[in-house]
Order: C-alpha cells, then structure tokens, then sequence
C-alpha cells in the first residue's frame, strides 16, 4: 500500500490501467458462501439502493447484483468502467459514476455501501465521513477482501526461484491465516472508530490451479508491477512465463484468505 499512499486522486484514479486487462484474467473472484454471508448480515434486498466504492471491472458487483439491488457504481479508473459497463450489461439497474467516492456527485441514502478491496484506496478521514453522509440509517457497510493467491508450501522455493531468475524478486509477503485475517480486520479502522456497529467478521481459505499464463496476469494486476517502469512490464512478465513453466510446472496450486466485514451505522447520531 506504500506504493501509492502519497499518489494523488488523479495518480490513483490511472493506476491500474496498465493492468485492467490482467486484473480480470488473473484477479479470483469472491467465494460464494463469503457472498451469501455477506448478504444475509446487510439486509440485502431485491430493492436495496446500493453504493459500491472502487467497483473496478465489476468483479463483485456482478455476484451482488445478481441478488438484486439498485446500483451506483464509483470507479476512478476509466479503463475499469469500460469494462464493467459490458460485464454488468445484463443488469438494467446500475449506473456508473467515472470519478472517487469523495468527489462523486451522489443523492443519498444509500441502504448498503459495498467496497470489494477497494475501502483501503479511499481518504481514511474525508471518505469515511462521505459513507456516513451517504448512508441510510440503519444501513450496511459491506467490505470484502481477497489476500493474494500463493503456491502452496510444495512448489513456493521453485517459484521464489523462479521469480529471482527474472529480475523481479516474489513481491507478495507469506502468512498464517491469522495474520492476514488480523491485516483485514485492521483495514476496517477508520470504520471502528466511527459511528458503526460491527455486524459479522468472517475469512475462509480456498484453493485454486492457476495456470502460468494466468498465475502472470494475476501479477501483471498488482500494484508492486505496476511500479515497474511501463517498457519493463512486459519483458519482466514473459521471463515470468519461462521460468516458472522451467521451474514450477504448468500448473500453479494455490490458497488465498478471504474476508468479510460487515459495519451498520449505529442510531446514535
């Protein structure tokens, strides 16, 4: 997160367009039982007026939407809105706002507020008094994340190696389960501290075989490559492509954390 603390809403808003397309051949999608739990704890509605900060390509938007629910979705990354306006074709309600959550134009309330790791992008002061202007009484703040896939203990030295022989050293820190559940809920701060009652914490494990090419892309999407000076990227990823398929195999075995917190604006005002 480093990498783009100190970045302006402009710099964050074309972060990712480098990686648009690699973010949606190799970002997982949300477990299902994690978004059934998540929608059982806010309430959620066929009617249900919803905001989702950071949609992205819609990677979450489409799994809620399904459920029902009135959208507006607020994604900084232009290259991301083109992407989701063909994902989410199918569901006639939901509209796209190009722009951050603290600068968008949005009438208020919303029932359920949704960010699919994307809460930790906002301005923790000016964006968490935005979600308490926006947000119905009563209403849900719902945070989703999902901890980068990694290769199991079996096939991680081949792939540390594999990473050294390109030039770029594995980017993504190994951890318990416990601690990365313990970096999730700490994402939620600025809400804990706020006017908002926690509803439901939960994270599961899941397995996953990523293929080379989609074990790269899934890299190609991450912020410490998208730090890598543009002409770079793609020598860098196809050196990748070679040593992991020479070291590793064609098959990449992983398990990734994911995690739902779930906040309902408190009465008290």
């Amino acid at each position: 997160m480093a990498i783009y603390d100190e970045k302006t809403d402009d710099e964050k808003a074309r972060w990712y367009s480098n990686g648009a397309r690699f973010y949606v051949e190799g970002r997982p999608r949300y477990p299902t039982a994690l978004i059934a739990a998540s929608a059982a704890a806010a309430e959620w509605r066929r009617d249900s007026r919803v905001l989702e900060i950071g949609s992205g390509p819609g990677t979450a938007t489409q799994d809620f939407a399904a459920l029902g629910g009135r959208f507006t979705c607020v994604e900084p990354n232009a290259d991301f809105v083109t992407i989701a306006r063909d994902v989410l074709a199918p569901f006639p309600d939901i509209t796209f706002q190009t722009s951050t959550l603290e600068q968008a134009d949005l009438c208020a309330p919303f029932d359920i507020i949704l960010a699919a790791s994307s809460f930790h992008w906002i301005d923790q002061k000016r964006g968490v008094q935005r979600i308490e202007e926006l947000l119905a009484p009563n209403g849900f703040v719902v945070l989703l994340w999902n901890k980068e896939p990694l290769p199991g203990a079996h096939q991680a030295d081949a792939m540390d190696e594999a990473f050294q022989r390109s030039g770029y050293p594995q980017p993504i820190e190994r951890q318990s389960r416990d601690e990365i559940a313990q970096v999730f809920w700490g994402l939620s701060e600025p809400l804990q501290k706020a006017a908002f009652t926690e509803r439901l914490f939960c994270h599961v494990e899941i397995a996953d075989d990523y293929s080379v090419e989609r074990f790269v892309a899934l890299h190609r999407s991450l912020s410490p490559f998208l730090a890598l000076p543009p002409k770079k990227q793609p020598d860098v990823a196809e050196a990748l492509i070679e040593n992991i398929s020479a070291l590793v195999g064609p098959t990449i075995r992983t398990t990734r954390i994911s995690a739902a917190h779930i906040f309902q604006r408190s009465e008290r005002r």
